[in-house]
C-alpha cells in the first residue's frame, strides 16, 4: 500500500529540492552507461509508467501519495525492481557495438495501490554508450473482477518512452594534506518524452527529467521528475522520485521514494 497523502508543505518542499537538483541544459558529452545501469533506467522507467496509466486511469487525487521503491541489478543488466507490491523483472537481450536491448516482464500477479498489474511486455533500446533510450511496453491493469492471470476486467495500457542522456561534470572539493583539491565525479542526465495509451489510443503525455549521481565505491543517487502535459484547464499531476543508491557485486542496488501529487501543490520551478 501506498503511504499517507504528502502535506502541502512536504511536497512543495521535495519539487523545490528537486528543481534544483535535476539540471535543464540539453546536450553532453555521452554518458557511457554501463549494462547495470541501464537495467536499473529500465527497470525504474518502467515502473514509473505503470505508476502513469494508474494516474490515467483513477486519477491524480486518488493516486496521490507516496510509494516505496526499491531494486537490485547485477553485473549484466539482469535483475529487478519493486514499487509498491508490483516487482518487474528486466533481462538483457542483447548487448553489441550497436547498443543494448532489454526486456521487462512480471511474473503472477502485483498490486499497485490495490489494482494488479500483470502481462508485461516491455523493450528498451539504448544505443551504444547510452546517449538515447527508446522503449515500448505493453500491459494490463485491473480493478474489478481480478484474479488469476488473465481476469475479467482487465484495461490494456501500453507507453511509449524516448529519453536523451547525457554526461555532466561535477566538482567537489576535498581537503588532502592541507591543500584543496577538486577530484572529477561523473554526473548523468536525462531529458525525455512519454505517451501513455489505453488500448492504442492517446490518453496522458509526460516530460520528465533526472539527474544520476553513480555510487563511485560510496552511496550516490537517482532523482526522477515527470510532469504532465496537459491544457492549462486540464488536471495536471507529478511523479517525483528519489532513491539512493550503491554499487555492490559490480551491480547496482537502489533504494527510495516515489511521490504522486497533483498540479495544485506548491511547484518551484
Amino acid at each position: 500500500m501506498k503511504k499517507s497523502v504528502l502535506s502541502t508543505a512536504i511536497a512543495g518542499a521535495m519539487l523545490a529540492t528537486s528543481s534544483v537538483a535535476i539540471a535543464q541544459v540539453n546536450s553532453g558529452p555521452a554518458p557511457d552507461l554501463t549494462l547495470p545501469e541501464k537495467g536499473a533506467f529500465s527497470c525504474i522507467e518502467q515502473t514509473l509508467s505503470m505508476l502513469a496509466a494508474l494516474i490515467d486511469r483513477q486519477g491524480c487525487e486518488a493516486t496521490t501519495g507516496a510509494y516505496t521503491h526499491n531494486g537490485d541489478i547485477l553485473f549484466n543488466g539482469d535483475g529487478s525492481c519493486t514499487i509498491d507490491d508490483r516487482t518487474v523483472d528486466v533481462e538483457t537481450i542483447d548487448d553489441n557495438m550497436r547498443g543494448t536491448h532489454q526486456y521487462t516482464s512480471t511474473e503472477d500477479v502485483g498490486e499497485i495501490d490495490d489494482v494488479d498489474f500483470f502481462n508485461l511486455d516491455g523493450h528498451f533500446w539504448y544505443s551504444e554508450k547510452g546517449e538515447i533510450m527508446y522503449a515500448y511496453a505493453y500491459f494490463d491493469l485491473c480493478l474489478i473482477n481480478c484474479g488469476g492471470t488473465d481476469p475479467n476486467g482487465a484495461e490494456n495500457y501500453d507507453e511509449h518512452v524516448i529519453k536523451d542522456f547525457y554526461l555532466g561534470l561535477n566538482f567537489f572539493p576535498e581537503v588532502q594534506n592541507n591543500n584543496e583539491i577538486l577530484p572529477l565525479y561523473r554526473l548523468v542526465f536525462d531529458q525525455g518524452l512519454e505517451v501513455i495509451t489505453k488500448n492504442d489510443w492517446p490518453r496522458k503525455k509526460y516530460r520528465q527529467d533526472s539527474v544520476y549521481f553513480p555510487p563511485n565505491g560510496g552511496i550516490g543517487s537517482i532523482g526522477i521528475r515527470k510532469v504532465s502535459i496537459a491544457p492549462s484547464n486540464a488536471p495536471q499531476c507529478y511523479m517525483l522520485y528519489e532513491a539512493q543508491a550503491d554499487d555492490f557485486g559490480g551491480g547496482i542496488q537502489f533504494s527510495g521514494d516515489l511521490w504522486v501529487m497533483p498540479m495544485g501543490m506548491p511547484y518551484i520551478p
